[in-house]
């Protein structure tokens, strides 16, 4: 077997296993599914959709998806290591250290630069909509910090990216990526999330493990969340 590293640059475009449409496209629509069915329930019937009710709904819908999607795309996360380009246990955990570094340093960069322009420091509506769910429904805890990080690597890191990475190469899978991880959260800080993107995604294509993203992710979430019941 090759041996595995993590010194490819950037560029090296990813690979994917064949037949990946019906693999790919699965995980995308359960995960639509799932964000927009309270939507659905919202016009249909209003009376059912509690914060409770919301809770558990994406508690349980992302681990249904979870599952699914990680079924689906075992020969993508095999072909990885069959190539010799996953990094090692070493390499796996200097980058989650790495990027969570990057993540917060261009997050930091990033307000700042929302903050020069708006004139003032503007916070995160999606961030305080879901602290104030949490508040009510502690169980979208395991969402925000576990299983969202965990569905949204799979299918803007993974899917998205690597699919993109694969015919276009590194910038312009990340920024289409980017934008539309930072447009699905429907929040005010764009620029916020496409730095936080940019962490995630070089870690993961330095790596080529997708619990590398996902480490640096949910440590995020979880320091956001443990900020917001201290304040």
């Amino acid at each position: 077997m090759a041996t595995l590293n993590s010194n490819q640059s950037i560029n090296t475009r990813f690979s994917m296993a064949p037949n990946i449409r019906i693999r790919h496209i699965i995980p995308i629509l359960l995960y639509a599914f799932v964000q927009f069915f309270p939507f659905v329930i919202k016009e249909l019937r209003p009376e059912w959709l509690t914060t409770t009710f919301t809770g558990i709904w994406f508690a349980v819908g992302f681990t249904v998806t979870i599952v699914v999607s990680i079924f689906l795309l075992r020969p993508d996360l095999k072909l990885y290591k069959q190539q010799g380009i996953q990094s090692n246990l070493n390499d796996t955990v200097k980058w989650i250290g790495l990027g969570i570094l990057m993540q917060y340093g261009l997050v930091i960069v990033a307000n700042l630069i929302e903050t020069a322009i708006s004139g003032d420091l503007v916070g995160s509506q999606n961030t305080e909509q879901i602290a104030d769910i949490v508040r009510l429904v502690p169980v979208m805890t395991l969402s925000v910090v576990l299983l969202g990080p965990i569905m949204e690597e799979i299918l803007f890191r993974h899917i998205l990216f690597g699919n993109l990475s694969a015919r276009f190469g590194f910038w312009i899978a990340f920024a289409v990526s980017s934008l539309l991880f930072a447009l699905i959260h429907g929040d005010n800080k764009i620029l916020v999330y496409v730095a936080m993107s940019f962490a995630f995604t070089v870690a993961y294509a330095k790596t080529r493990r997708l619990i590398v993203p996902i480490a640096i992710h949910a440590f995020n979430n979880a320091l956001v969340m443990v900020v917001l019941f201290l304040m």
